[in-house]
């Protein structure tokens, strides 16, 4: 086995990061190359290398100070949470009330149907025969 390379502390010269990023780009387009079948499988073991190399330095730097992914925008920070308007009881009085509205509007229409197909379903008390 080979002999590995120490690279110089992660936040290093930021051309170097360029280089890297550009590196790892290549490696993902020739990892794709390969799942397509225009790459061999050599190859694509190589560009795992380089990826998993860049990945394993990228986890030991501080989520705060970590650039984006190559390829990615920067990630927008977090919104600040705000306190809610509404305080629970206002919530669960507006929630029952919506649930009854819903029951009530179900019921008034079964209902209607309801009476709609009695008057107008066949009656089975005449007889239907033709007479003589």
């Amino acid at each position: 086995m080979a002999s590995a390379r120490k690279r110089p502390a992660a936040g290093g010269d930021s051309t170097e990061q360029e280089i890297r990023q550009q590196e790892v780009l290549r490696a993902n387009r020739e990892l794709a190359a390969y799942f397509k079948g225009r790459r061999t499988e050599r190859e694509a073991r190589a560009a795992l290398k380089i990826i998993k190399a860049f990945i394993r330095d990228r986890e030991e730097l501080d989520p705060d100070v970590r650039r984006p992914l190559p390829g990615m925008a920067p990630a927008a920070k977090a919104p600040k949470e705000r306190p809610h308007k509404r305080s629970p009881a206002n919530r669960e009085r507006r929630r029952s009330a919506r649930i009854v509205s819903r029951h009530s509007a179900k019921e008034t229409v079964g209902r209607d149907a309801s009476s709609e197909t009695a008057t107008h379903a066949p009656s089975h008390d005449t007889d239907h025969t033709p007479s003589d």
